[in-house]
């Protein structure tokens, strides 16, 4: 591969923060950038003796990463002004969110964010780390959709924290809690404050439900917002918890032009797969005993 030179137009963007996929299509062609990791590291060792930390700010939260310093991480991901967290493109926010969760990071050499992504990283355990507790990932997903637009509309990060919060498979709360958990979590989900601060109280019978229902709340908000394709596979991880799928739809049916389009949708993505019976006959289901009470 080619070594660009510093004012090259897709390495500036990189550096910049402006792009963080890593490519551009220049007159119809795919521009992607890769050096050999001896021209990565000198970079970055010139970035630094140059002090332009600007380009180099962005990785602060993956080597706190890289030392098990998870609550440093997500400090700098989240910092007041300039979050990295909002020029999180989805890819990213899969990757911290797979960190997280496991653990583990990928074994890699990097001067920007977008190298992250690489599929062929080799993954291994961070020394001295502990998984995240599901409350700290809940809360740290939440956050990144309030940051970043791309990660809040992308059908395959709202499955990966639904698949977080689904399993295992939960009993189902009382329907006290179940009616009180609407104005809990739509209260929630209205405050202001980026650090997504939930009660003890909405976790103390009920924590892992309460979870689930915070976070199905949040995509239901998201429904109604906006659209959310593809859908269908959202929707499958609440195959074990069926309950939590039809307070969602109780909740979608207060619009009837809402839960009307996304039920059209889960039929039209059923018709083409064949992992579907689950989810189309409980929309279908959920239609006929929740569309009479909406408005």
């Amino acid at each position: 591969p080619c070594v660009r030179l510093w004012n090259d137009v897709l390495l500036v963007s990189v550096l910049k923060g402006q792009n963080v996929l890593g490519y551009r299509m220049d007159k119809g062609k795919k521009d992607v950038l890769f050096e050999p990791i001896s021209v990565v590291q000198l970079r970055s060792e010139l970035l630094q003796h140059q002090h332009r930390f600007q380009q180099l700010r962005d990785l602060v939260p993956f080597f706190f990463c890289l030392l098990g310093n998870f609550s440093s991480a997500i400090m700098n991901l989240f910092p007041p002004a300039n979050a990295p967290a909002s020029r999180f493109s989805p890819q990213l926010f899969l990757v911290f969110l797979r960190i997280f969760q496991t653990a583990t990071a990928p074994k890699l050499m990097v001067t920007h964010m977008e190298q992250l992504c690489s599929s062929s990283a080799t993954w291994e355990p961070i020394e001295a780390a502990e998984p995240m507790k599901c409350v700290d990932l809940v809360k740290f997903a939440l956050r990144a959709q309030r940051f970043s637009s791309s990660v809040l509309s992308d059908s395959q990060c709202w499955t990966s924290l639904l698949q977080i919060v689904n399993s295992p498979a939960l009993p189902a709360p009382s329907p006290q809690f179940l009616h009180d958990a609407q104005d809990v979590v739509k209260s929630l989900l209205c405050e202001k404050v980026s650090n997504m601060p939930i009660p003890r109280t909405f976790l103390e019978v009920y924590p892992d439900q309460a979870l689930l229902l915070l976070v199905t709340g949040a995509l239901g908000a998201q429904i109604l917002d906006a659209s959310l394709s593809p859908a269908l596979p959202v929707l499958s991880t609440f195959k074990g918890n069926l309950w939590a799928l039809q307070w969602l739809f109780e909740s979608l049916a207060q619009s009837k032009e809402h839960f009307e389009s996304i039920r059209q949708q889960i039929t039209l993505e059923a018709a083409n797969t064949t992992e579907s019976s689950l989810a189309a006959g409980w929309i279908q289901s959920s239609q006929q005993q929740s569309l009479p009470e909406a408005t």
